[in-house]
């Protein structure tokens, strides 16, 4: 149901967790008594990915945020995006990379990991703060390419099926709950090891359908991209001819 992802029923599912589960970060999930991991891809919004990331921050638990540099909905060099980002890392979640294997092409296995490497290294960059860990984008669609290990380039594979072995795993994929939904799993008591993976973007102030939430980021990304250009314009004083006044 699209009322499953407002952020009002984000906070109550992040309350009740946290008074279950010790917040754990893929290179800290060991120990005795009941862990979750809690892992955001970020696939279309930073600013969605900040707002759950305060939240968390407020309710002192740990998260880790999969930022994909190869991203077509936002851009990581883009300043207000990166200052986004080092403040998610300032707030004590970790930063990992979500890497996308089509943007590497048909080159050798070497080469998929030395660009794997490359790009952690550009993001620690860009994040000020170590990145240990990445996640697979689109892992279903990957062909010929393998990332099979538990871990690559000294990274942690958090797509690695060992996680799944050993946590119960649901995600929030396409804004629909695959296997269980997330408060269903951190009410059950049987779950004493979660791995919750979600975007996002599907996190927002009212309940709609999918897709709206999607075009509601979309929507959010054009009118910051019109207001500044059109404010870039007026600050250098140059006309804006065909600007539309409102």
């Amino acid at each position: 149901m699209s009322d499953d992802f407002t952020t009002t029923r984000y906070g109550e599912i992040l309350a009740a967790a946290k008074l279950k589960y010790r917040f754990a970060t893929f290179a800290d999930c060991g120990g005795e008594g009941c862990v979750a991991l809690w892992r955001h891809d970020i696939d279309f919004s930073p600013h969605r990915a900040l707002a759950l990331a305060r939240m968390e921050a407020d309710a002192g638990v740990v998260a880790t945020y999969f930022v994909q540099p190869s991203a077509r909905f936002y851009n990581v060099f883009e300043p207000e995006i990166a200052a986004i980002i080092r403040e998610i890392g300032r707030l004590g979640h970790d930063i990992g990379l979500h890497f996308e294997t089509e943007t590497v092409g048909h080159s050798q296995e070497l080469d998929h990991e030395r660009r794997l490497v490359f790009q952690a290294g550009v993001l620690e960059h860009l994040a000020e703060k170590p990145v240990t860990a990445f996640s697979l984008h689109n892992p279903t669609t990957m062909v010929g390419i393998s990332f099979d290990e538990l871990q690559h380039g000294g990274l942690v594979n958090a797509s690695h099926p060992k996680w799944r072995e050993e946590f119960s795993y649901c995600s929030d994929s396409n804004g629909i709950w695959r296997f269980r939904s997330l408060d269903a799993m951190v009410a059950d008591s049987q779950i004493t090891r979660l791995y919750a993976l979600t975007h996002p973007e599907w996190w927002q102030a009212e309940p709609m359908p999918p897709r709206q939430r999607l075009q509601r980021c979309i929507d959010g990304r054009k009118a910051w991209l019109e207001n500044y250009y059109d404010a870039l314009l007026a600050t250098n004083e140059r006309p804006n001819i065909g600007r539309k006044e409102l």
